[in-house]
């Protein structure tokens, strides 16, 4: 479990170093970064309940989404929500809206805002599944 703890405090500390050096700038880079926050706190949760939940998107999502039946490890409805918010906009950053760089910048400048709140519920979700963060 605690390798996977020390890469989301790496992938935060990462997206806490651009933040606060790049206020406004880089926020593709910021909301992947905090995607893989809480990819790797997910994959925390798992190990720590001895549960694999793979290692590709597509398994993650088959093995924690609270729908679908045969879920590993089911999160509750809101968590779900917060996680597939980060993957929509951690994906945006990295395949949408490249032909105006300035629509770009602006878009993910505010989904940056988001992604942080999606984030921190996870987050609080996470410490009540017992994720010792």
């Amino acid at each position: 479990m605690q390798r996977f703890l020390d890469q989301a405090a790496h992938n935060q500390d990462f997206h806490d170093s651009i933040d606060a050096t790049f206020q406004g700038k880089y926020c593709d880079w910021k909301n992947t970064a905090l995607f893989y926050v809480a990819i790797h706190l997910m994959k925390g949760l798992a190990h720590h309940r001895g549960i694999d939940i793979g290692s590709s998107h597509q398994e993650i999502e088959k093995n924690v989404n609270p729908d679908r039946h045969g879920a590993k490890m089911r999160i509750s409805k809101g968590a779900w929500s917060d996680y597939k918010s980060l993957f929509r906009y951690s994906h945006a950053a990295r395949y949408d809206g490249f032909s105006n760089p300035s629509t770009f910048q602006t878009l993910r400048s505010l989904e940056h805002r988001e992604c942080t709140l999606h984030l921190q519920n996870l987050k609080k979700y996470l410490k009540t599944q017992g994720l010792p963060i």
